[in-house]
């Protein structure tokens, strides 16, 4: 009777302990067959392949991957002018998690994290004066590069730099014209601002204004000097047109012509991701002009070289209207001029790490012209006579005796001739039709001087002959 009793007693608690066991036991059987399947074909984690293979699998060959990855992986930090290989111990791998996100097909990256405190010490360490909050969205960018375990690549924290408001150059041009165009359009246009990730165009700037300037001599000082503090930036240069002379205003290697009438124009890139600020102000005959933005751990300087001066010619043209005696000049001669300029750009610590050659400008020589008097061909001329003469007529031989005289004519026309010592000048009504017979009659004494030249030489040979 009592082992009947303690039977029923004891019955329910082996019955509930055989099926707390059981259940516990299913419980680890039923979760090692879930873990223990394969995933299905072509499924990647950062390139590795997984086909095939269970969790436990995928996390310890991703786990080797990476070990040997931190050992081969040359990620490269490139900023002021240093390029630094990326310590892979700020960077944390979280494998379980990776895999847990594992894509059926495809190929997934890893999951990773950055420790912020690590990478702001590493660039403290490696780019003095620099931290991390400096460079928002590398975190990022590390992060994207690590998680498909990229062997080589280079990050240029110049894209993601961002500094405090900085003037980089201020210029400005003295002892100029200012003309009424030139003062409307800086009472007009005080600040132009230049968007980031764009192109500037100075035509278009002035289409998009309204402006009603249009000379290119109320343009070309604002061009100028636009120009100047451009080449102390890394803002690229697309077009950029010279005059045919340098202009008094402007400095040679850094002249820039805007004329809306011939469509020449100024433009430039801005590839950074902040803008640039451009501010002009005239002080009397000084236009003064600064440029602003976000600062640079780079400085870019502007450098010339092969400078050369080549001296004008002399042009003589003779005329019947000019007394013996006196000299006139319709066309002063000037120098031409070649430069080379070049930008370089400096580091922090003052090392020149780039130089880029901007342009070679050339301003061809202006002729001096002279008119002498004709009768001074016909009287006894002296021996400076005679050459200029001789090379004159090389020049009618070579060609280049009309480029001359096209470039006398235009100067005639633009500057009236200045006669020396001779107070009875023609009157100015008188003056074209004179210029013109002048031109005739000039053309025929030359002739005529070559052919009595002719006879003389045949006479003397016949003489020659005779003896």
């Amino acid at each position: 009777m009592k082992n009947r009793r303690l039977i029923q007693l004891l019955a329910p608690m082996f019955i509930m302990t055989v099926l707390y066991v059981g259940v516990s036991q299913l419980g680890v059987f039923l979760y090692e067959k879930i873990t223990s399947v394969s995933f299905i074909q072509n499924a990647e984690a950062a390139s590795v392949d997984l086909s095939g293979k269970t969790k436990k699998q995928a996390i310890k060959l991703l786990e080797t991957k990476v070990e040997s990855w931190k050992g081969e992986q040359e990620i490269m930090l490139s900023f002021d002018g240093r390029d630094v290989l990326l310590e892979s111990d700020a960077i944390a791998f979280h494998f379980k998690e990776s895999v847990g996100a594992l894509k059926e097909q495809g190929n997934s990256p890893l999951i990773v994290s950055i420790d912020e405190a690590g990478l702001n010490g590493f660039i403290e360490e490696r780019f003095p004066g620099y931290h991390l909050d400096q460079f928002p969205g590398l975190q990022k960018r590390i992060e994207d590069a690590t998680s498909m375990l990229k062997v080589e690549e280079t990050i240029n924290l110049d894209e993601y730099f961002e500094g405090e408001e900085n003037v980089f150059y201020a210029g400005e041009l003295d002892k100029i014209e200012v003309t009424p165009g030139l003062s409307s359009f800086i009472d007009a246009n005080p600040v132009i601002d230049i968007p980031a990730n764009a192109r500037f165009s100075f035509l278009e700037f002035l289409d998009s204004n309204g402006s009603s300037v249009s000379s290119p001599d109320d343009l070309g000082p604002v061009a100028s000097l636009l120009y100047e503090l451009i080449l102390h930036t890394d803002l690229a240069i697309a077009e950029r047109n010279i005059s045919t002379g340098l202009p008094p205003y402007a400095t040679l290697g850094l002249e820039a012509r805007v004329n809306p009438v011939t469509g020449q124009d100024l433009v430039f890139m801005n590839a950074r991701d902040s803008a640039y600020t451009v501010t002009f102000s005239l002080h009397e005959n000084t236009l003064k002009a600064q440029i602003s933005g976000m600062a640079s751990p780079y400085e870019y300087k502007v450098r010339t070289t092969g400078k050369k001066e080549y001296p004008p010619r002399v042009v003589k043209q003779f005329s019947a209207f000019i007394p013996q005696g006196v000299l006139a000049t319709t066309q002063e001669g000037k120098k031409g001029r070649l430069i080379t300029v070049y930008r370089d750009k400096y580091s922090s610590e003052g090392d020149v790490i780039d130089e880029e050659r901007i342009s070679e400008d050339f301003y061809a020589p202006t002729n001096r012209v002279e008119i002498w008097p004709l009768n001074a061909a016909e009287t006894d001329a002296t021996p400076s006579d005679d050459v200029s003469v001789q090379d004159q007529e090389d020049e009618d031989e070579d060609g280049s005796s009309e480029s001359d005289s096209e470039g006398s004519t235009e100067g005639i026309r633009e500057d009236s001739p200045e006669i020396e010592g001779d107070d009875a000048a023609p009157a100015d009504e008188e003056e074209g039709a004179m210029d013109e017979q002048q031109s005739t009659d000039g053309n025929k004494n030359e002739a005529a001087d070559k052919k009595d030249s002719s006879d003389v030489k045949t006479a003397t040979k016949k003489k020659k002959e005779e003896k």
